[in-house]
């Protein structure tokens, strides 16, 4: 199964994905503890399960699962973009996560050609289920088993090749791997990320306060208007933890994603605030930002108005 485990992540390479291991599939006893933890100081993770059965147990998707492929796409080359070319008074920030083509589809598409090279090595003998954001698991937390990076102090997960800046997905699958080592690296001492949250939403030893976390908070149907107050000019997402942290910073020269954009995309804050439900389902629609709908974004352009107008 070596053999086949180094075809599949050459495959994987090819393909254009930036990182791939493999994690035995388990009850993942030790994340049920953690969101057990999560849940009793009411900072459960927003827009998942809240039944931790769910969230722990991959037999609850393939009963004859036996291993978890972990996937990331890098798109460190959209972040380097949206740096060179910072939005103007008139526009909102979108974090570049969500730029070009929706990247659920995009890392679907991809993971699909995956499976399929698969099924032409082993002749279909296997079954695979692929998720991005869609599946109950947690994407990171299976990276992290499966040495694809680590989660650093600001939650996010950080990998040897593109940092943070990686869309992640896995593949549950009833074929037989052996799984790889965890990385042996972390955030240390550093505390750029704490220090540098516009809302000290990130705290030494117990991770993100999702009640705080702008990137969170922007995308509530009902948000605090003193989290709004702070929110300068973003429309969708942050990225300050991510931006300031040290082990980006080699990956900020736009080498590794492969996305090909050339320009970055952020919105037009008059446009949004006059735009029909018609026109915004076809323009924004199939955007990564496209499922949050015209109200809340529409909020956060005209707080974005009103803040620059005092």
């Amino acid at each position: 199964m070596d053999n086949l485990k180094e075809k599949i992540k050459s495959k994987a390479y090819e393909i254009g994905f930036a990182e791939i291991g493999f994690v035995k599939a388990r009850k993942f006893n030790e994340y049920a503890d953690t969101l057990h933890q999560l849940a009793d100081k009411n900072n459960y993770p927003p827009f998942v399960t809240e039944e931790i059965e769910k969230r722990t147990n991959p037999f609850l998707l393939m009963e004859e699962c036996k291993s978890i492929i972990s996937l990331a796409v890098a798109y460190n080359d959209l972040v380097s973009l949206s740096l060179q070319h910072p939005p103007d008074k008139k526009q909102g920030y979108i974090t570049p996560s969500a730029w070009g083509e929706d990247y659920h589809l995009r890392l679907k598409n991809m993971m699909n050609k995956l499976v399929a090279y698969i099924n032409s090595l082993t002749k279909g003998h296997y079954r695979f289920l692929p998720f991005v954001d869609t599946g109950h698991l947690s994407d990171r937390h299976i990276a992290t088993l499966a040495g694809i990076g680590f989660c650093g102090k600001n939650t996010n997960l950080i990998t040897p090749s593109a940092g943070s800046f990686v869309w992640l997905g896995h593949i549950i699958c009833n074929l037989e791997v052996n799984e790889d080592t965890p990385v042996n690296f972390d955030c240390g001492s550093c505390r750029k990320c704490i220090e540098s949250c516009p809302v000290g939403a990130i705290k030494e030893g117990e991770g993100l306060d999702y009640s705080k976390c702008l990137a969170n908070q922007l995308i509530q149907k009902e948000t605090p208007l003193t989290i709004l107050n702070r929110s300068e000019n973003r429309i969708y997402g942050c990225d300050t933890c991510q931006i300031v942290c040290p082990k980006n910073v080699p990956v900020l020269n736009g080498k590794g994603g492969k996305t090909f954009l050339t320009e970055p995309e952020w919105l037009d804050l008059k446009t949004l605030m006059n735009i029909s439900n018609k026109e915004f389902k076809n323009r924004y629609g199939k955007k990564a930002y496209g499922w949050r709908g015209k109200k809340v974004l529409k909020r956060n352009a005209e707080n974005i108005v009103r803040q620059t107008d005092k």
